[in-house]
């Protein structure tokens, strides 16, 4: 008689462990790369993540300044003035660099010095409220520095031998005093001219090369001239 045919027999199959075994293992090679991969993610692109979940869920700002064009910069800056009492020592003008607001000595510096007067940090205060930090606004910034015809003398001549030295002087120190208030200082460039461009003189008066000893002479001729040439110029360039 033929024998019973064990069931389940030992045929070559494998034990039914095994089989815990193998889940087990797929588990923990899937934990492993799960470890790896977030061991190896790329900053850069997690910071661009970050970004885009902080841009998607921020709103405008409704208290950014907006940025002026040229011809809304002018109104400001004779509003300004006016609002100020400034009538009769500041101006706005225009030439091809773009506008410009000059202030005269009265409200600028004292003879032969640099320290900035009161009176012109309220004016400087003012301007970077109101115009010289608006959001987005990369335009340059020019701010120069004028003096009157009188050489240097005494103890601060040691310092500022010459005005080209104390018109740089004087131009950094309003340049300084904007950075400190909030100006992008990458538009700010202050520069100096010395008494060699004195106050009415136009651009292009300036660049045709007119500018003598005896022109300088006659409108340093009164102290109320020299008064108007010791002063500060901020441009604001073009439109971008």
């Amino acid at each position: 008689m033929s024998k019973k045919q064990k069931k389940g027999g030992d045929g070559g199959g494998l034990p039914g462990w095994f089989a815990t075994f193998s889940d087990m293992m797929t588990l923990l090679f899937a934990f492993f790369v799960l470890l790896f991969s977030l061991s190896t993610i790329d900053p850069v692109k997690v910071a661009a993540f970050s970004e885009g979940k902080k841009g998607g869920d921020t709103t405008p700002d409704p208290t950014a300044k907006e940025k002026l064009d040229l011809a809304e910069i002018k109104d400001e800056f004779q509003k300004m003035i006016e609002e100020l009492g400034m009538d009769s020592t500041a101006t706005v003008s225009q030439d091809p660099r773009g506008i410009a607001l000059e202030i005269d000595g009265d409200i600028c510096f004292e003879s032969s010095q640099v320290e900035i007067k009161p009176q012109l940090y309220s004016v400087l205060d003012r301007a970077i409220e109101d115009i010289l930090t608006a959001e987005n606004d990369i335009r340059p910034i020019i701010v120069e520095g004028h003096t009157d015809s009188d050489q240097m003398r005494g103890k601060m001549a040691k310092i500022y031998p010459t005005n080209w030295e104390l018109s740089s002087g004087r131009a950094a120190e309003v340049v300084k005093y904007l950075i400190s208030k909030g100006v992008n200082s990458t538009r700010l460039s202050p520069t100096g001219y010395a008494d060699r461009w004195p106050f009415g003189i136009t651009w292009t008066q300036k660049r045709s090369g007119d500018i003598n000893q005896e022109l300088i002479d006659a409108m340093n001729a009164t102290k109320d001239l020299k008064r108007k040439n010791r002063r500060i110029k901020i441009i604001i360039g073009p439109n971008y």
